[in-house]
């Protein structure tokens, strides 16, 4: 109750969040739209990777041990358990004067607060938040933790880990100045990231761009997973709507586009 009064943007959502996790040409942009159609969904599109940057802060101050020890001590002496004093901490003399009184979790809840604030604007009445981020690639070693921060700080925070076949992948225009060896290389160490985390986390969907090419029954399992009603005339309505946003020139996203099935 206290924390929905300090951070009332964070806990707009009364169902919480979902995140679609992924990479460029993956059909994410499809996903984010069918998402968007259900009702009181607000699924905002990328973001720059805002929040990896977030979760970077958040991972440094909680394994700076000049941060660590100084609340440790403090904390230690409030509680009458310490064997020593504080000595320096606390005092000027401290070079790292006022690490005691830092704390992570509510630093995060602060930057997040104001992320879905600032950056999403999510509306009034929202039920279900979140946004779809493609450059997951970009790190797939800080993924594992970049995605608990995820779901840490966002209530109900559940994520859809989207796939695509590499080669399919790099034919797209977004790709084109890729050595498709080394990209493929680099989408086989992120996809088996995800695979991973989905192992381990049981508020994790697995979809792969395959499942739009079979029509709109193959989604329901996304929509139990969401615990969302199957409104199959929506999600028809949604495979037939073409994107377009492909690059001019790129044959394979227009034809993409052109049968509304596209990234």
């Amino acid at each position: 109750m206290i924390d929905r009064t300090r951070y009332p943007d964070l806990h707009k959502p009364s169902k919480g969040y979902v995140f679609v996790v992924t990479y460029g040409r993956s059909g994410s942009t499809l996903t984010q739209a069918l998402l968007n159609a259900i009702p009181g969904y607000c699924i905002r599109g990328e973001n720059a990777h805002a929040t990896v940057r977030i979760a970077q802060m958040l991972h440094l101050l909680r394994n700076e041990t000049n941060f660590s020890e100084r609340r440790a001590r403090l904390a230690a002496h409030k509680s009458g358990t310490a064997r020593t004093g504080l000595g320096n901490v606390g005092t000027p003399r401290d070079p790292w004067y006022g690490a005691e009184l830092m704390d992570p979790d509510q630093f995060g809840k602060g930057l997040f607060d104001t992320f879905v604030r600032e950056i999403l604007h999510l509306p009034d009445g929202v039920r279900v938040g979140g946004f779809k981020e493609i450059r997951y690639i970009n790190d797939p070693k800080f993924l594992p933790y970049h995605l608990e921060t995820l779901q840490e700080f966002f209530p109900s925070a559940r994520l859809i880990l989207q796939t695509r076949d590499h080669a399919a992948v790099a034919k797209s225009s977004w790709w084109q100045d890729k050595d498709p060896k080394v990209l493929a290389r680099r989408l086989a160490v992120v996809d088996e990231a995800f695979h991973s985390y989905r192992a381990s986390h049981d508020n994790c969907f697995h979809l792969d761009y395959s499942t739009y090419r079979q029509g709109a029954a193959a989604l329901q399992p996304l929509f139990a997973f969401l615990d969302e009603p199957y409104d199959e005339t929506m999600v028809r309505r949604v495979l037939e709507t073409a994107l377009g946003h492909g690059r001019p020139g790129d044959k394979t996203d227009q034809a993409n586009a052109s049968s509304g099935v596209s990234s």
